[in-house]
């Protein structure tokens, strides 16, 4: 006799969540819930999924678990270690990739300018200053280094060449834009 699939895995018990964030993550978890359950309806004639989990439901899965080490990372509540590190890169990479990865069409993605202004965005912004903390230097220490103007380093951003980080904590003004020391210091930024 086959052994029996479990239709639903959940946690036993809801992972902590700083409370700055977790409206963010129950708001976030109930949109995307929604949106995946209709996708599994309509491409997948499975119409038995729940149309609605309960925020308690919600904090119960494996998404919320990611989410709420990213928050207790962007809430400085984790000691910094490489393995720590490596652990909110990995569950920033997979959250990416299921926002923003084309289904079915291999890897890579491109987050949108705006995402960074969402409370989600602005999360996973400062859990990212926590992984990458004194590596990330402002446009203008970019240019400084490479010997550059500003614009050039802006426009090398722009082509790819070095990788946007947001700092949601800066004003629009002061420049929310920062860059790797190391991609800088490697990269040949074009004038």
């Amino acid at each position: 006799m086959p052994a029996k699939i479990m239709s639903t895995v959940t946690l036993a018990e809801a992972p902590e969540i700083p409370k700055a964030y977790r409206d963010t993550i129950i708001s976030f978890l109930a949109a995307y819930y929604g949106g995946r359950a209709w996708e599994m309806r309509e491409s997948f004639g499975l119409y038995q999924l729940p149309p609605l989990l309960t925020n308690d439901q919600l904090l119960h899965t494996m998404l919320a678990q990611q989410l709420a080490e990213i928050a207790r990372a962007a809430a400085g509540e984790i000691p910094h270690s490489e393995e720590a590190a490596e652990i909110i890169y990995q569950n920033i990479q997979d959250l990416m990739e299921a926002l923003f990865a084309p289904r079915g069409v291999g890897t890579g993605y491109q987050i949108p300018a705006s995402f960074w202004d969402s409370p989600l965005g602005q999360m996973v912004s400062r859990a990212i200053l926590w992984i990458k903390g004194d590596e990330l230097i402002s446009l203008a220490e970019a240019a400084k280094i490479r010997g550059v103007s500003i614009p050039a380093i802006s426009q090398a951003v722009k082509a790819g060449r070095l990788t946007r980080y947001v700092d949601p904590n800066a004003s629009q003004r002061q420049g929310r834009t920062l860059v790797s020391r190391a991609e800088v210091e490697c990269a040949e930024p074009e004038e």
